[in-house]
């Protein structure tokens, strides 16, 4: 190649920049920021360009800096590691500046937008989702700017095609790693990156790649995804409407200054699979595949997992969300593994797998949705834990047992309904006090057991130890008789008889307890639950 090529002049700044797995990310982000702009390589407003007096590749849409990597010349305040620059708006500054490793420069004094700096010790943060959430708002908003170019002077067309085919930016990282080699054919190639670097080699997780874990309300499901929570993995709660085109990808409409566009975007499962391979020091899910499969597998074996959290799982239509994935999910069908697949997704063609070192992790909730109901092809490739009430982790409030409160409640519920349907003991643990346990009956564990009979009160009281056998006195009842209905009464309700009616009886709660009356709810009437008066 001649010297003063495009190409060429990429290939020595690739070549300055000292850094292949940060080249990989930054083309990674380039080919996000294609994606989301919908603009092809040559359009007039952009300009891709290689600055040799700053070590930078760059990227400009309508005259404004959008996205850039350089590695200082000189030592600056910050070091000289590797920096990444994602323009932002000004106003997105205070919802950043709680992410204290950020640092936030203008693009110029009068700009309404900012650089912020990430150096490659910080990495992980150009994954943060608020942060993305700017950039990505901030690159439609550029995209439409008044201020247009043209660009076509300066822009090298290199800088997008190595974006678009990896197999080029293979070949061009090839080249700066060694100039002296010769061209080969891209379909020769495999991708040849460095070990990522890690100070020691992480424990590998024993707990199944998919897991959910079942059972009551209240049993702590979610409070178990909480320490994965801290680790900047990725959280998501299903609902009826959730489909796969939010879960992998789709094409969605997007609205800027009044025109219309569709977009294809990338779920949440997506990224978490993108972001499980740069944990292995893949630049993008693309190096992965391209990967030799020995490389891969050595690779993803030794990166730190990366876990995707699932909260009521069962409350969309699983099979439908994750579609023609599900076989991927399989343990010994993931990136790495003994008999590892790919697919090509169907709205972007690209090719897709589920890196070995991803943990899916998921809750359900039983009373939405039996665990039989599952599709048997999920079900099989999942792991199912189930999580019970523990009324052990409960004490002695007022000479109220919450354990054994809990305990008789829940027998009865299991014998008149399922297992299921029982009450997790998360209702009881904040309670400590006569006044709080009265409020928790009143405003949760009453209306539960509402929907879990159908208003049928009779069971309630059962339940409760209400019922008149039970021998509990009236008043220290929570589900009172109102009334019953005999032929004389009902006739003197409605001038006759109605046919076919039974006798009726209705109910009320404890008007004390439903006026917030506590004084007047006496301590035994929570003792007498589980002690036979």
């Amino acid at each position: 190649m001649s010297t003063d090529t495009p190409q060429q002049t990429l290939i020595d700044r690739i070549r300055d920049i000292g850094h292949p797995e940060a080249v990989r990310r930054f083309f990674g982000l380039l080919k996000e920021l294609i994606d989301i702009i919908n603009l092809p390589n040559g359009d007039a407003r952009l300009a891709f360009t290689v600055r040799q007096e700053q070590t930078a590749i760059i990227a400009n849409i309508n005259y404004f800096q959008a996205l850039r990597i350089q590695r200082p010349r000189r030592v600056s305040p910050r070091g000289g590691e590797v920096e990444y620059h994602l323009t932002v708006k000004k106003s997105c500054q205070d919802r950043l500046s709680s992410i204290e490793e950020l640092v936030f420069e203008p693009l110029t004094e009068k700009s309404n937008y900012l650089a912020v700096i990430i150096g490659q010790s910080n990495v992980h943060l150009l994954y943060q989702p608020a942060l993305r959430t700017c950039w990505e708002d901030c690159l439609l908003e550029l995209a439409e700017s008044s201020k247009r170019g043209p660009h076509s002077a300066r822009h090298n067309a290199d800088v997008y095609q190595a974006a678009e085919d990896e197999a080029f930016l293979t070949e061009l990282m090839r080249l700066a790693d060694d100039p002296t080699l010769n061209d080969r054919l891209p379909n020769d190639l495999t991708v040849e990156e460095p070990e990522a670097e890690y100070d020691v080699e992480p424990e590998r997780s024993t707990q199944p790649q998919n897991l959910i874990l079942f059972g009551p309300p209240g049993t702590g499901k979610t409070f178990a995804l909480q320490p994965y929570l801290r680790e900047n993995n990725s959280f998501i709660t299903f609902h009826p409407s959730y489909s796969y085109e939010e879960f992998v990808e789709g094409i969605r409409p997007e609205v800027v200054n009044g025109q219309m566009s569709y977009r294809i975007r990338k779920g949440i499962f997506h990224k978490a699979c993108v972001t499980a391979s740069q944990q292995a020091g893949y630049g993008t899910l693309a190096d992965c595949l391209l990967d030799s499969p020995e490389s891969r597998s050595r690779k993803l074996k030794k990166a730190p997992p990366y876990y995707l959290l699932i909260d009521e799982i069962n409350r969309a239509n699983v099979a439908s969300v994750f579609g023609d994935l599900i076989t991927l999910l399989e343990t010994d069908k993931r990136l790495g593994a003994e008999n590892e697949l790919s697919l090509t997704l169907p709205y972007s063609q690209d090719r897709f797998g589920v890196p070995s070192n991803l943990f899916v992790v998921a809750t359900m909730n039983t009373t939405d949705r039996s665990i039989a109901l599952l599709d048997i092809a999920l079900r099989r490739r999942f792991s199912f834990r189930e999580m019970l009430p523990d009324p052990a982790i409960l004490g002695v409030v007022e000479e109220v047992d919450l354990d054994q409160l809990l305990r008789t409640i829940n027998e009865r519920i299991e014998y008149l309904l399922d297992r299921d349907h029982q009450i997790g003991h998360a209702y009881l643990t904040h309670v400590e006090t006569h006044a709080a346990l009265c409020d928790v009956f009143r405003d949760r564990i009453i209306p539960l057991l509402q929907e879990y009979f159908f208003n049928d009160w009779a069971k309630i009281q059962l339940v409760l130890g209400d019922n008149p056998s039970w021998g509990k006195d009236p008043d220290l009842r929570l589900i009172r008789i109102k009334k019953k209905y005999t032929t004389l009464t009902t006739s003197k309700l409605f001038g006759e008889t109605p046919d076919a009616i039974d006798e009726v009886v209705t109910y009320e709660i404890n008007p004390n307890l439903q006026q917030g009356d506590y004084e007047q709810i006496p301590v035994d009437t929570f003792v007498a639950i589980y002690q036979k008066q």
